[in-house]
């Protein structure tokens, strides 16, 4: 089996870019042939191993590449985002032709695009690509992911899998000792992601009403990063929030190892929990409640909104962790570790392979005045778009 992933790697680090790092690199290393696009420059796919097998690829002008792909041979192509399918239809039209394209689902509103005015080219699209691909071969990272297309498709994806998350999980606390007073998030901070206003607000209030002093660690960058510094200043938090930025991946453990908490979504949530720190998980879009310790909730829950689960505010969550004696802090941990292992790519990559080979050819004609369209599209019609849909 050979392994294309397709994904629009730019310089910014957010959760499918690591995913689409963490799967070439598990698959080479345990003798799977598979290789990784690349759009762009990027100090993050620059620094990755197996440089050999990371092909550049021109969305505009896939034809610019002919080199590279003619003589490849294929199997699976892995798209990551719904903008990546595109390419991959028209891939395989020029090299690939017996190559079954999969479309992972790692967000509740994927493929969603709704206009207040009309429908947008980028919809049509879309629409044409989850009517006509083979259910087997659209894989939605949880139950939450899946519900949500249904019912804005009104299609029953029954014979879509599910395959969570994969992880690098360590298994293994890192640091027995820990800052009491240290919370640390990592991820974008971006429009659908507004917990960190919500931490914020709740050590504010915590250290006003009850006297407990958090300091809080922020790492990471996004569209609305100005935005949460102004509010911090305007709170006069500016003592107990640090900013570290975007850093290397491999350099966040030397941040996270010794804190008391981590709050965050997705694969974040999940790898700080293997390495055992108690983790709160933040909900997509709501700013003041989580659906609390991961270490406490069913398997593959991640962030994603709508399920059946109490919320519970930051400022009781955090008053609560706080507050417990050592014997149940060091408990919390350990549920924690537990529950990481779900995550752990070597458990779930022969899932991965057998979605592969269960899934199905087919055929999609995406043109190159679709590809151009969509682009346009994208420029064209974002503030036509319903907000809760802009920033997917």
């Amino acid at each position: 089996m050979r392994i294309l992933i397709l994904k629009n790697i730019s310089t910014e680090l957010f959760g499918t870019i690591t995913l689409a790092g963490r799967l070439f690199h598990y698959f080479n290393k345990n003798g799977i042939d598979c290789y990784l696009s690349k759009f762009q420059e990027s100090k993050i796919i620059d620094s990755y191993d197996y440089q050999n097998k990371v092909l550049p690829i021109n969305y505009w002008n896939l034809k610019s590449n002919k080199n590279v792909y003619k003589n490849l041979n294929i199997d699976i192509i892995y798209c990551l985002a719904s903008d990546d399918a595109l390419a991959a239809f028209r891939l395989k039209k020029y090299y690939f032709k017996s190559a079954k394209i999969f479309i992972g689902v790692y967000h509740p509103r994927q493929f969603m695009v709704p206009t207040h005015f009309f429908t947008n080219y980028q919809e049509y699209l879309y629409t044409k690509i989850i009517k006509n691909i083979p259910f087997q071969n659209l894989i939605f990272m949880d139950e939450a992911c899946k519900k949500s297309h249904q019912k804005y498709y009104k299609i029953k994806f029954n014979d879509s899998p599910i395959v969570p998350l994969p992880m690098e999980i360590k298994g293994k606390i890192l640091e027995e000792s820990f800052q009491k007073d240290k919370i640390v998030s990592v991820g974008r901070i971006t429009n659908f992601k507004p917990y960190t206003f919500g931490v914020i607000r709740a050590i504010k209030k915590l250290k006003s009403e009850k006297g407990i002093c958090f300091q809080y660690h922020i790492i990471g960058d996004g569209s609305d990063c100005i935005k949460l510094k102004k509010f911090v200043n305007a709170e006069n938090m500016n003592e107990h929030v640090i900013f570290h930025g975007s850093i290397p991946y491999e350099s966040i453990n030397k941040i996270i190892m010794d804190a008391f908490c981590f709050i965050g979504m997705g694969t974040t949530v999940g790898e700080a929990a293997g390495i055992g720190l108690p983790s709160l998980v933040a909900i997509i879009d709501e700013e003041d409640v989580s659906y609390g310790l991961i270490g406490r909730l069913p398997n593959n829950i991640l962030g994603e909104p709508g399920e059946d689960l109490e919320l519970i505010s930051f400022e009781k969550s955090l008053n609560n962790l706080y507050n417990l004696s050592t014997e149940e802090y060091l408990e919390e941990k350990q549920n924690s570790l537990k529950k990481s292992s779900f995550y752990a790519i070597s458990n779930l990559a022969d899932l991965f392979l057998n979605t592969f080979k269960n899934g199905k050819e087919t055929k999609i004609n995406i043109s190159y005045l679709d590809q151009c369209l969509f682009r346009l599209a994208q420029i064209q019609f974002r503030f036509f778009l319903k907000k809760e849909y802009r920033y997917k």
